[in-house]
């Protein structure tokens, strides 16, 4: 196995290396520009695997990968998506062996090739239950189910409406950034957090960011 995985990297890498791209010259000079709307509406469709040269069948399933062979595996995927501009993005934290399971489950779909504006990797097929999709318990759409429930039609006071979101990107960040999510605390959304500005603790500039010093022409001093 470790032969075969050791060729399928160097494929991937390849492949990632010359990425095919089915536009003309001017589409993809630098100053050439499309809204996302329209780009999204009008992107070519491409069977991934055939876009990419790789095909779901020739990644192992995760059960027969030691942990090195996975970790490298799912880092150049990654990395060949990325490169397609069709991302593998999540919002939470997620094991390598579900993540690698879930690309090489869904590999065979179809991807909208954009160049200007971002694509992303779908990570179940359409009308998949909550829960039973290879993220199982990661499940991204049951996130955003559970972040946005708090949201209401109903009229809240501005405090009201700072404790909501206080409370939804809380949400977020403990499932995205675990036992580290302290580090990303919203205090922008935290009255005990509030300075007499209504800053959080003036965002570390303190009293020295209206010092005479930081005026304009500091550099004739």
């Amino acid at each position: 196995m470790e032969r075969y995985v050791q060729q399928l990297l160097e494929d991937i890498v390849n492949a990632t290396e010359n990425v095919s791209w089915p536009y003309t010259e001017q589409e993809q000079d630098v100053l050439y520009w499309i809204s996302e709307e329209d780009e999204d509406k009008n992107a070519p469709i491409r069977d991934l695997e055939e876009w990419t040269g790789i095909r779901k069948e020739q990644l192992p399933p995760a059960k027969q990968l030691t942990d090195d062979q996975l970790h490298l595996l799912l880092h150049a995927l990654i990395a060949l998506l990325d490169a397609h501009n069709w991302l593998f993005v999540l919002q939470t934290e997620v094991p390598e062996r579900v993540q690698y399971e879930t690309i090489r489950e869904n590999f065979d779909q179809e991807a909208k090739v954009k160049l200007q504006h971002m694509g992303f990797f779908q990570m179940c097929r359409p009308g998949t239950p909550y829960g039973t999709c290879a993220l199982g318990e990661y499940c991204q759409c049951q996130f955003f189910s559970d972040l946005f429930a708090g949201f209401t039609d109903e009229e809240r006071t501005p405090e009201e409406e700072r404790a909501a979101e206080l409370e939804i990107e809380l949400t977020h960040i403990k499932r995205k950034y675990g036992d580290e999510y302290m580090k990303y605390y919203p205090y922008h959304l935290d009255p005990d957090y509030d300075d007499e500005n209504g800053n959080p603790y003036d965002y570390g500039f303190g009293d020295d960011f209206d010092n005479d010093d930081d005026s304009d022409d500091w550099w004739r001093k």
